[in-house]
């Protein structure tokens, strides 16, 4: 038995290694092609040492904020078999990409995020460049290493106290700005906690739209209504917190072109889904609803069969993941009851990973663009022009964290907090989106990797909760990964 498992952590160790070897040979490509950038940009050889330090400190930041924030559209779908892992780090990296590049020049860069403000440098842009590259390096290293252990962290966050800690160091406590840094330390407590409510409520109504058969009677209008929902709610995340060319700034007009946008693609949709069937003359398949091993039939109990009751080891199995198993079961998806669910969760994914690179790619470039403005022009704008080439350089850095580290955050929140079905997944996934919803609407910052792990935990609460009323043990719940990731927030 040691044995055999010394040989799997082997194989284990030097998967990693190969993983980081690729990672570093990636990064040492970039440097390359990011100097040869610089001497580009600057036309000068003397200023491309400048250049260079900055151009790959903005990379590696959108580096790190992609791969670790991408467990936050993909990760529930991956770990519960609506995608693959390739699937979900592809299809994420390519929304990501499309959402920088079509949209990342329309979101406003504010870089001082309320915390410092950029006019009182007016009269020292080289120190205020300066500021802003440490604040780069400091959290781009910290969402680095984070990411490289698999916590999902908030590179906001990071941002934030980066400069709290550079404008106190340069002006001193009286220019942080208080109000908004009190406001990011509130939702820092209330974002998960908001999460994990929102969860839990759609976990239990999710559980019971899996007891009901919904071939017929008030069960066939269940799947359209959920997607008018989830639907709505996407549009709705668009409109509310997506960036500025698409926001409404009225929330009842953006609900109300939500739920018209919802309804009309939903009947599209089942529109569609009738032509084909018709033209096919292939039968809907009834949905079977999902029934656990200890509703048995009392026959089979008289019988003597009692393998299955009060064992409920099938239905909540463990969730450690075994190292040399596909950490991505896609079986789960042949539950009819489940597969449900499967559409509606991969098309919340991908809107949030469009919506992510829309948004945090001014992350790292809006920090880049006044690092070259105070080199060009020798000035400071809080809201710098961004060129289409640093929307370019923070894309490619989302793509290539995405592909290289963005499994380890991904398998975290996919695999090793609770075991995730597609129904689970789509609270998760809902639970999030309606806490970030609310938050915008009350005007107070939020981070989505908060929202998310609350959840995830809110969803497996609502699974022990219902578990345990039936006299059933409840999910495994894995703390001891939740308290690390509490620590590393």
């Amino acid at each position: 038995m040691d044995r055999g498992g010394g040989k799997n952590s082997a194989g284990t160790n030097i998967c990693q290694s190969s993983e980081c070897v690729v990672f570093w040979a990636v990064m040492a490509t970039s440097l390359l092609l990011l100097w040869w950038m610089s001497i580009r940009v600057t036309g000068e050889t003397y200023g491309s040492s400048i250049v260079v330090a900055e151009l790959f400190a903005a990379f590696l930041l959108a580096l790190a904020n992609g791969a670790n924030d991408i467990a936050n559209a993909v990760g529930t779908s991956v770990g519960a078999g609506a995608l693959s892992m390739t699937q979900g780090l592809v299809l994420g990296s390519g929304l990501e990409f499309s959402g920088a590049i079509l949209l990342g020049a329309l979101v406003s860069k504010t870089i001082s995020k309320g915390v410092i403000e950029p006019g009182e440098y007016s009269d020292e842009p080289g120190l205020f460049a300066a500021l802003m590259f440490s604040v780069v390096v400091g959290s781009a290293v910290t969402t680095l290493l984070a990411t490289f252990y698999g916590y999902p962290i908030s590179a906001t966050h990071g941002i934030i106290s980066g400069l709290v800690a550079v404008g106190w160091y340069a002006k001193g406590s009286d220019c942080i700005g208080w109000g908004p840094l009190r406001n990011t330390i509130i939702m820092w407590i209330l974002s998960p906690v908001a999460g994990l409510v929102a969860a839990f409520l759609l976990q239990l109504l999710c559980m019971k739209i899996n007891t009901i058969d919904l071939s017929y009677g008030l069960g066939i209008v269940i799947l359209p209504l959920l997607w008018i929902f989830t639907l709505t709610l996407t549009f709705l995340f668009l409109f509310a917190t997506g960036p500025e060319a698409i926001r409404f700034e009225s929330p009842f007009i953006a609900m109300s072109v939500s739920v018209a946008a919802g309804c009309m693609l939903t009947g599209l949709y089942y529109t569609y889904k009738s032509l084909v069937q018709c033209c096919t003359h292939t039968p809907t398949t009834p949905s079977v609803p999902k029934v656990p091993p200890n509703n048995q039939n009392e026959a089979e109990l008289a019988n003597g069969d009692t393998k299955n009751k009060n064992n409920n080891s099938e239905i909540y199995p463990k969730s450690e993941p075994n190292p040399n198993s596909d950490p991505n079961p896609r079986q789960v998806c042949d539950d009819p009851a489940e597969s449900n669910f499967v559409g509606l969760l991969v098309l919340s994914a991908l809107t949030v990973a469009f919506a992510h690179g829309a948004n945090d790619v001014g992350n790292a470039v809006g920090p880049l663009a006044v690092m070259m403005e105070v080199l060009s022009e020798g000035v400071v704008h809080d809201v710098p022009k961004v060129q289409e080439w640093c929307l370019a350089l923070g894309a490619c850095g989302f793509v290539v964290g995405i592909l290289t580290l963005g499994k380890n955050t991904v398998e975290t929140v996919g695999n090793k907090i609770i075991r995730l079905t597609p129904s689970t997944s789509y609270a998760t996934q809902m639970g999030a989106a309606i806490a970030v919803l609310l938050s915008s609407a009350l005007g107070m910052p939020v981070s989505t990797s908060h929202c998310l792990v609350g959840s995830v935990l809110g969803a497996g609460l609502a699974q022990s909760f219902v578990a345990r009323f039936k006299g059933h043990r409840g999910p495994d719940i894995n703390f001891w990964i939740l308290n690390k990731i509490f620590i590393g927030w």
